[in-house]
């Protein structure tokens, strides 16, 4: 039996490598560069302080195409800019998340192609059967669950850029959902840098009791929209053909 679970995952990563590596690269190369950054960041914090609107457009624009493609992580940014800038970024920081969400989803897309359905529809009937139905629900519930995905601060930026395009969402509601989501996730994210003394404190600690209990309660209130819509999706009935083709927009 471990045999043929073994024999299973060579097929699957043989067949599907560019689409696993994909997720591999998304997952692990944020929480590499984010210790290399933090770093540079609190090494440079004094010169960093001076540098003119202009450059801070500069970094703005190279960031975002580095969180599209998952080569530092989002929140950084916002704790970054808030500490730096303060809330005035806030408009400016919203706009480059959005713009890293829809690089992250055409470059999903592009190299996905499909697949990701193809390894379902390849599942024995029993577990093919739940698989569909969750995907199913998800794209019948595509915008709340976009949102929560984005408004909580345990599902990480990158990653959800990958897992909502391979969940059938389509690109309107990822970037509406995604929108509505990241306002209070990144508001908070720049008041916590904002009110910071010192950067390597804010990199290195997690905040005091009141930034934790407000992380907290962010994290339970989409825990609870989440099983919210997980008890919508398996309450619902399935279509006699599973996997049947969807146009996405």
């Amino acid at each position: 039996m471990i045999k043929q679970a073994v024999r299973n995952l060579n097929t699957t990563f043989r067949h599907h490598r560019t689409t696993l590596l994909l997720f591999g690269w998304m997952s692990i190369c944020p929480l590499l560069s984010s210790s290399i950054i933090s770093y540079k960041v609190v090494q440079y914090e004094q010169a960093l302080s001076v540098l003119s609107g202009e450059i801070w457009l500069l970094i703005g624009v190279i960031s975002c195409l580095a969180m599209g493609i998952a080569l530092i992580p989002a929140s950084l940014v916002a704790l970054v800019a808030g500490y730096f800038l303060g809330f005035s970024t806030l408009p400016g920081v919203v706009i480059l998340y959005t713009l890293a969400s829809l690089i992250g989803f055409q470059l999903t897309r592009w190299i996905d192609q499909g697949v990701f359905i193809g390894v379902l529809k390849q599942l024995p009937p029993k577990q093919a059967k739940v698989a569909h139905q969750i995907e199913r629900g998800i794209v019948h519930n595509q915008l709340g669950l976009t949102t929560l995905a984005r408004m909580s601060p345990i599902m990480p930026f990158t990653v959800m850029n990958m897992v909502l395009p391979l969940a059938g969402v389509s690109l309107r509601n990822y970037l509406l959902g995604g929108f509505i989501g990241m306002l209070p996730r990144t508001f908070f994210l720049i008041w916590l840098g904002n009110q910071a003394q010192e950067i390597r404190f804010l990199i290195e600690h997690n905040g005091d009791i009141t930034t934790q209990l407000l992380s907290a309660s962010i994290v339970v209130l989409t825990l609870i929209g989440t099983g919210y819509y997980a008890k919508r999706i398996f309450q619902q009935q399935l279509p006699q053909t599973p996997f049947k083709n969807k146009e996405r927009q």
